[in-house]
């Protein structure tokens, strides 16, 4: 099992929230990075062991964003492109759904002037 979770996690793209877009190099020692690096993970967290379940119905692509709250609570969960592959689609949503994000820390919502947080993910399997 081992193995499969190993491909799938380098197939994972990183998180990019919005206050990341356009990071200088200053930012990468900010609190929004640090905060979105943690999502990341969390991600990883999320949605790897579900996928994991069904390892020979892991093929495709999926784009997907999500909004998170003060107290890292996921609203608004989309899928903004995907490939045909539904179980990774509808695995990828439940998982993000029911997870529990850590509270954006409150050096991120002074360093972004409000209390939430826009997450872009993709999870890309391309298995050869």
């Amino acid at each position: 099992m081992r193995a499969p979770i190993f491909l799938l996690l380098v197939s994972l793209v990183a998180v990019d929230a919005t206050a990341q877009k356009s990071a200088p190099v200053d930012a990468i020692r900010s609190a929004s990075f640090a905060y979105s690096s943690q999502i990341t993970t969390a991600i990883i967290q999320a949605v790897v062991p579900e996928l994991a379940k069904n390892f020979p119905q892991l093929r495709g692509s999926l784009k997907f964003s999500f909004h998170l709250d003060r107290g890292g609570h996921v609203s608004a969960v989309k899928v903004v492109s995907r490939t045909s592959n539904r179980f990774v689609e509808q695995t990828t949503v439940r998982a993000i759904r029911v997870f529990r994000f850590p509270p954006i820390p409150k050096k991120v919502i002074a360093e972004q002037d409000h209390d939430w947080v826009d997450i872009d993910s993709e999870i890309n399997i391309d298995r050869h």
